[in-house]
């Protein structure tokens, strides 16, 4: 005979007490009659302190009076509304709150109350706020970045089309920087750039932007220019705001930048051309013994086409072997153990010896010779590592780049099932490494071929993460497993607290949606031992080992030696 399982009687108030969102009750007036212990914790308001107040109470001044006339009519049109909103604790304090407040009605569809219930997103706005905030600006001078600056030159485009006006992009690059970081080190330099950035941004008026594209170049966008003569004034006042010295700490600095300017519609009537004839007069100029400004003509166009020349080497390179794969670990920060290196290509010069890829990465793209040279590396990367594996090593994971040409072939995941099998590489040994950018290019697609990928059992990693712009809502729905930080935000993580927010951030946000953070760039223990305390998972960088050929990596692996005494072998 079965057991009579009697009914446990609870009163509404015990309900609402243990439920974990937070809960108001309002008459048809807005006059409060209940709320929860979780509405307390949140806003600092009691319940005796709430019992017949309006809601209003909770209100921060951030919305506008229509914001709340809607608010109602949805309310009073179908007792349903249903979105965020800032409101003020007791405190003071603002906060950010995803609220629904249904209406509660009688048989006869009159409404009696009003249900509040709302989660309290502050953090949550707060990482997709930083997570903007780093797509957008560079991390050094707070300027805009090339991205947004990109944004604000087609806007601007769109609107000299309709007035009929002139605009100018002025592509800056500093003479000399280098000069300073070797001698003086980073941490002067990039003083020195920041002090560049301020005073650029005084001299030019309100409509202009000013960005830094990395490094120690800059561009500047001039809208609605009238006359060609205000804009080689504008250079020239460039040129004279930057000639007095600058005081860095002990140190006086004198900084001088060639300066390439196009204008549109004469050198250009997109964005794409009129950066590229800025760089090229950018290039003419330092020709010209730097210090000066170069507008634009048409027969710099015929420097650009002798780099194309750059396409011809690169097929013959690929076609006679003088590509290589060096190979950079990554470390356990838990017990200082190799779990898996990124494979890295490397051009084997006859004539210049090794260039890394930053230096001609680029024309491999825009000749489209991406595609097979990336092939290749993903090949030899698959190969290398099964061969590893064979000898008896520690069986890890191998990272590969893909550009934004390889992800978009339609035969992508063809060919990497193609060469797994050529390589007898399992699956789960291959990592892939996507850039924000790539993904967020079209993120449907992007989800689509990853899932597809990720069923065969290989994994992803979103490369330089916090340079681009992810949305936290396609980034939870990508089947990916690692963030990597960029080295921009590791660099001056000990001397900088914004980093170090950063950082911070970026890897809460990775254990939030349950993803490993690797920390690229570590090259000092005060960094490797911040990151540490942050909770970071993974890192790679100088202070471990710089990317090393196939060789000397298997050295690595047969090391017994403590994770400190691994530099040795970057030194060779």
């Amino acid at each position: 005979m079965k057991k009579e399982i009697k009914p446990i009687a609870l009163t509404s108030n015990q309900i609402i007490n243990h439920i974990k969102e937070s809960i108001m009750i309002t008459d048809v007036k807005g006059r409060i009659l209940a709320v929860n212990p979780a509405f307390s914790t949140v806003t600092g308001y009691d319940s005796a302190e709430m019992i017949g107040k309006n809601p209003r109470i909770l209100k921060s001044g951030k919305h506008s009076s229509s914001f709340y006339k809607k608010l109602w009519l949805g309310l009073k049109k179908g007792g349903f509304w249903q979105g965020e909103i800032c409101n003020k604790k007791k405190n003071g304090d603002l906060y950010t709150e995803f609220l629904t407040i249904t209406g509660v009605k009688k048989k006869n569809g009159k409404i009696t109350h009003y249900l509040s219930l709302f989660n309290d997103i502050t953090k949550r706005k707060q990482a997709e706020e930083t997570i903007r905030h780093m797509a957008y600006y560079d991390p050094l001078t707070d300027l805009p970045n090339r991205t947004l600056f990109g944004d604000r030159l087609k806007q601007a485009l769109a609107q000299s089309q309709r007035s009929k006006q002139m605009l100018a992009v002025l592509f800056l690059d500093m003479d000399r920087i280098k000069v300073v970081n070797d001698t003086l080190g980073h941490d002067i330099g990039d003083k020195l750039l920041k002090g560049v950035a301020r005073r650029l941004k005084k001299t030019l008026r309100e409509a202009d932007t000013v960005a830094r594209l990395g490094g120690d170049e800059f561009m500047i966008l001039l809208p609605g220019m009238e006359h060609a003569e205000d804009i080689t004034k504008i250079a020239e006042k460039i040129m004279q705001v930057l000639h007095p010295p600058f005081q860095v700490g002990k140190h006086e600095l004198y900084m001088t930048a060639s300066i390439g300017i196009s204008v549109f519609p004469f050198d250009g009537k997109d964005s794409e051309t009129l950066t590229k004839n800025a760089d090229a007069a950018m290039y003419r100029a330092k020709k010209m013994g730097r210090n000066n400004y170069q507008i634009f003509t048409p027969s710099m166009e015929q420097e650009v086409f002798e780099q194309l020349s750059m396409g011809n080497n690169l097929r013959r390179a690929l076609d006679i072997g003088e590509f290589e794969v060096h190979y950079q670990p990554q470390i356990d920060i838990s017990n200082g153990n190799i779990v898996g290196t990124e494979a890295l290509l490397r051009w084997n010069h006859p004539k210049f010896g090794i260039i890394p890829p930053s230096k001609f990465i680029k024309w491999a793209e825009d000749t489209g010779l991406i595609v097979p040279i990336g092939e290749w590396v993903l090949r030899d990367a698959c190969r290398q590592n099964k061969h590893w594996q064979n000898d008896g090593h520690k069986v890890l994971r191998v990272a590969v780049n893909l550009s934004a040409r390889q992800f978009k072939q339609e035969n992508l995941v063809d060919m990497i099932e193609r060469v797994l099998k050529e390589t007898a590489l399992s699956p789960l040994s291959l990592e892939l490494e996507l850039t924000e950018s790539v993904l967020m290019e079209d993120p449907r697609a992007a989800i689509e071929v990853s899932h597809q990928l990720r069923s065969m059992g290989i994994r992803f990693s979103i490369d330089d993460f916090g340079t681009g712009y992810s949305s936290l809502d396609y980034l939870k729905r990508l089947p990916v497993n690692n963030l990597k930080m960029d080295q921009s935000f590791v660099q001056d993580l000990v001397s900088n607290p914004s980093d170090r927010a950063i950082a911070k951030a970026v890897i809460a946000l990775g254990h939030g949606l349950n993803l490993a953070v690797i920390a690229e760039g570590v090259e000092t223990e005060l960094q490797r031992d911040l990151l540490k305390s942050y909770e970071c998972d993974f890192m790679q960088g100088f202070l471990f080992s710089k990317p090393v050929p196939p060789a000397v990596f298997e050295q690595l692996l047969k090391s017994k030696k403590p994770q400190s005494e691994l530099t040795l072998f970057g030194e060779n």
